[in-house]
């Protein structure tokens, strides 16, 4: 039983180890320029050791994916099941969360925009996190947009569908900046960005 458990902790340790080399080698190399062997090599492991815990380069990938979408939520301290209740204010709030957390996680950042410039082929592995991710966050936008405008908290006569691209663009479109001149003030600047949206949403009187 001992020798089992063992064996159980070992295994997770090196799932653990795989997935945080390959991280960093998709966030610099994308998936066509990230080798396998290469990861397995850096992980300390051969590569059919690598390929017991993900039977190929995709299947990596999505992993390494999804435990970036993980430490999003859990670095910002939110319940994945409150996110569809938040109201606009509330959605805001995250989304600075996550700002001020990808500020400290270049990697993570610049993993989700290479995949998406990668992914603009149907046939890319990743096609369906990138089209999913952009599609959960905007109706998460919208769905906060609604509920604040149904409370009173927000203008009737405000456009969710409109609002939500404009802030998801902000989002997005500040990040590249910042990968490309570390200079950019991207909290600063997104919190700026996120004063002027809610007071130009606000009701008036």
């Amino acid at each position: 039983m001992a020798t089992t458990d063992s064996a159980e902790r070992s295994g997770k340790l090196s799932r653990a180890r795989i997935l945080e080399i390959a991280l960093e080698h998709f966030a610099v190399h994308g998936y066509r320029g990230s080798s396998v062997a290469k990861i397995a090599a850096e992980a300390g492991i051969s590569q059919p050791g690598l390929l017991h815990h993900f039977p190929n380069k995709a299947a990596l990938l999505m992993a390494v994916l999804a435990e970036r979408d993980v430490q999003d939520l859990h670095a910002t301290g939110t319940d994945p099941e409150t996110l569809s209740e938040m109201d606009f204010a509330e959605l805001i709030a995250f989304l600075i969360r996550i700002v001020r957390h990808n500020v400290q996680n270049r990697e993570l950042v610049q993993l989700a925009h290479l995949t998406a410039a990668e992914a603009t082929g149907s046939e890319h592995p990743a096609r369906e996190w990138v089209t999913g991710r952009q599609k959960f966050l905007q109706s998460l936008v919208e769905s906060s947009l609604r509920r604040s405008i149904e409370a009173g908290s927000v203008r009737r006569d405000v456009d969710p569908r409109m609002t939500t691209l404009v802030l998801v663009a902000a989002v997005e479109g500040l990040e590249n900046q910042w990968l490309v001149d570390d200079e950019v003030d991207m909290v600063g600047s997104f919190v700026h960005f996120a004063e002027q949206l809610q007071r130009a949403v606000a009701p008036t009187g």
